[in-house]
Formats: structure tokens, sequence, C-alpha cells
């Protein structure tokens, strides 16, 4: 795919991706640094400062939906997935919210609850940016590098490098959700002593 298309398309599927994540965008992303490690392109440091860009163009659309659509979010079933995710957003919100935004950015369904309700409390909006910013360049940059690094062991065998790649990305994701598992289990296990 020529420079010219890539760059919008992956732009685009990573702001649909923090809108609608129904199709995580880090795999996307592994894929292109995969790629970008087998075969030179496209620019390694373009593609993540395109997803990161897209991210926080996605994330702030998301923020302000928050502030429009809250009493949406209110009805979710607080035993469902999304209700889980809604709640662990809300607590977390309360006591850490640095931390959550950054971590939520990696998890696609938290991250999409947390900033609907970063925006529907109101949260300051130069806090969110700068937190948020800060957590969609770790998330792109880890991503593609993941990729990348796949492509790059694999150079003579490019499809090879780029299941690698998305591989890597999806095992760390899942690693991401595990600890953060493992974290919120200590913190819980401290806050009952």
């Amino acid at each position: 795919m020529a420079a010219s298309v890539f760059y919008p398309v992956l732009s685009l599927a990573v702001i649909i991706d923090c809108i609608f994540p129904l199709i995580p965008s880090e795999t996307i992303l592994a894929l292109a640094g995969a790629w970008s490690g087998a075969r030179g392109t496209p620019n390694l440091f373009l593609i993540i400062v395109v997803a990161t860009g897209a991210a926080i163009v996605g994330d702030n659309l998301c923020y302000f939906f928050g502030t429009r659509f809250i009493n949406i979010v209110n009805r979710i079933p607080g035993n469902s997935k999304r209700g889980q995710a809604l709640e662990w957003a809300r607590k977390n919100l309360n006591e850490r919210d640095v931390s959550t935004i950054i971590i939520a950015r990696f998890i696609p369904w938290a991250r999409w609850f947390v900033t609907l309700i970063l925006g529907s409390v109101g949260y300051p909006w130069s806090r969110f940016i700068l937190w948020d910013s800060i957590g969609a360049l770790i998330w792109a940059t880890q991503a593609t590098l993941l990729g990348y690094l796949g492509g790059w062991l694999f150079q003579d065998q490019p499809l090879i490098g780029l299941v690698v790649g998305a591989t890597l990305g999806i095992v760390f994701g899942f690693f991401l959700q595990w600890l953060n598992r493992m974290w919120e289990k200590q913190r819980a296990a401290k806050a009952t002593i």
C-alpha cells in the first residue's frame, strides 16, 4: 500500500478503534511494524507518530461523547463485561487517575469506558490530554516496536515476521491485562487487611 494511502488508513483505523473497540488497532500497529522491520517501509517513526496522534484524537472524541452521553453509560448492566469495565474505571479514577488513564490505553473496552467516564464526570480536560497523550505514545511505541522486532528477525520471510510481530503484540497485551489483574488482586488483599 502506498504511503499516501497507508498513513491515512492507519489513522482512521486507530480513531475508529477508540470509538468502537471491536477490532484492536494494536494488531494493525504490530503488522505495520512487522512489515517495516522486514521491508523498511512504512517508516517506523511515522507509524508511531500517526498512531499516537490518531489515538489522541479518538480518545478525545470519546471524552467529548462522555460529556454528552452519561445517561447511556449509566444504564449499562453492572454484571456484564462492559459493566465490570465501567465499575473498574470509576473505582480507579477516584484512587489513581494517572495510572488508570495510561493503563486503560492498553485495554480496548477499558480505554473506551475510561474516556467516556472522564468526560462524564467533568475530569479536567487539560489533565486528560496530558496523561492520555503520554499513554498513547507508550501504547503506539510498544505495539509498533514489538511488530518491528518480529519483522526484523524474519526479514527473509516477511509473512512469518508479520505473524511473529502480531503475536508478540497480542501476547504483550494479554500480559499487561494479566499484570493489571494481579496488581488489582494485590491491592484488594491489602485493602482487606
